[in-house]
């Protein structure tokens, strides 16, 4: 029995969610439409006292931290190939999975939040734009590493464009008049590539909330 637990609009719980489908599992989804009651309660807190999600269960396995699980899942089922078995490979994935998580989504996340779920009259639009510039450099990086690459393992899609591709769907959602976004040849085509996936397209590509 497999089962995640977590909103479907949540960047995390898609991640989880959209390595689920590559990979072909079936699995409950618990609090898909986001009841903030279920996540708080005693219950919940038992398998994850941080109450956060995603939290996931394979077959009596436990598991919290959505890159964790994506690594998880993606070495446990290699049949679905998302898990690179050349080394380079392997590491420029593993590189790149640890820059959404933390180098990228430290200055997306607030640029999110800001945007989308504060009132107009409470955001801060002096860090909002402080931190879309670093958002535009920390792209920069990623375009210029896309340069000769199909996806971030290279010619094949593999766990690395998962956390990589649910953040860059946030980052080109948000509004255009504000964001200013520069354009970005290599991850322009990139993110065409993974936009042709269908559980990306049912899972990620939603309306912000």
């Amino acid at each position: 029995m497999r089962r995640l637990y977590g909103r479907g609009s949540s960047i995390n719980v898609q991640k989880v969610a959209w390595t689920l489908a590559e990979l072909g599992l079936e699995f409950e989804w618990v609090d898909k439409n986001g009841s903030v009651g279920s996540i708080d309660s005693p219950s919940y807190r038992k398998i994850n006292p941080a109450a956060q999600i995603p939290t996931f269960v394979d077959n009596g396995i436990l598991l919290r931290q959505s890159n964790a699980i994506i690594r998880f899942l993606s070495r446990n089922y290699p049949e679905g190939n998302l898990y690179p078995v050349d080394l380079i490979a392997y590491a420029e994935v593993e590189r790149w999975m640890e820059w959404q998580a933390t180098d990228l989504w430290s200055v997306l996340r607030p640029v999110f939040w800001g945007l989308i779920r504060t009132e107009p009259n409470d955001r801060d639009m002096e860090q909002i734009y402080k931190n879309i510039k670093i958002c535009h450099r920390e792209m920069e990086l990623f375009d210029d590493y896309l340069t000769d690459k199909t996806y971030v393992a290279g010619k094949h899609f593999s766990m690395g464009d998962i956390p990589t591709g649910c953040a860059a769907y946030r980052y080109f959602a948000l509004p255009s008049e504000i964001m200013r976004r520069p354009f970005f040849k290599n991850l322009t085509a990139w993110f065409g590539q993974i936009s042709r996936r269908k559980a990306f397209r049912n899972l990620v590509m939603l309306p912000l909330e």
